[in-house]
């Protein structure tokens, strides 16, 4: 379990744009296109045994962009060391531990406008889970554990990105809601355990760069944001 310094976020911020020269000026070729790219920085996270920790994080994800709106699919590992939670069930309160946080999600985009740095907003669904929690008691079973350690959640994003030919230089944040208690249930449908491994919305800081495909509509032109 460890804290990074707030600095983070920034430096991964700072990383993405570095490399922008003069032509990021221009407005890009951002109609029906397709993008690939990769990001990184920090997610922050509560359990009810912690509190909110900060991880570094990394991920992959795919941008399809259509005139103002687009649609983002992305994963991410929170990569973190020794973390702790709990949830409870007949025996009583029972301590996990694991590492890494791995999210799902889909987000409809929205670019306002156009412009050379230009603002983006998004909302969407998710899935989102702790990688292989492990029950410290010999008497929880590990799979009430990854049932409580799994939920799916809503998602809003905002963000700046900064176009350079193929290339989009990106910077964001995101927040998710807040996963409900959950109840497992044995083969006759008695409640054997309860709670969530993961409490409180999570808040990333990331930035990264996305790389141009193609056309996403081969018979359409592409221009600049419309």
């Amino acid at each position: 379990m460890r804290m990074l310094s707030r600095s983070i976020p920034v430096a991964a911020l700072a990383l993405s744009l570095s490399a922008l020269p003069a032509a990021a000026q221009e407005p890009g070729n951002g109609n029906f296109q397709w993008y690939v790219g990769g990001q990184g920085g920090v997610m922050f996270f509560d359990t009810p045994t912690q509190d909110r920790t900060g991880i570094p994080t990394f991920g992959g994800q795919t941008l399809i962009v259509a005139r103002r709106t687009g649609l983002l699919l992305s994963v991410e590992e929170g990569v973190g060391s020794d973390e702790t939670s709990s949830y409870s069930d007949l025996s009583g309160t029972q301590t996990v531990t694991f590492n890494d946080i791995r999210r799902y999600s889909a987000v409809l985009m929205a670019f306002p406008i156009r412009a050379a740095a230009q603002p983006y907003l998004g909302v969407g669904y998710g899935i989102m889970h702790v990688v292989n929690p492990t029950p410290t008691s010999l008497a929880a079973f590990q799979s009430d554990a990854e049932e409580l350690g799994s939920t799916g959640f809503g998602t809003f994003l905002a963000g700046i990105t900064f176009q350079l030919g193929r290339f989009m230089a990106f910077g964001q944040y995101q927040i998710t809601t807040s996963p409900s208690n959950s109840v497992v249930a044995d083969a006759d449908g008695n409640a054997v355990a309860f709670g969530r491994l993961l409490t409180g919305p999570t808040h990333t800081f990331s930035g990264g760069l996305r790389f141009g495909l193609g056309s996403a509509r081969e018979s359409v032109k592409t221009g600049g944001y419309k």
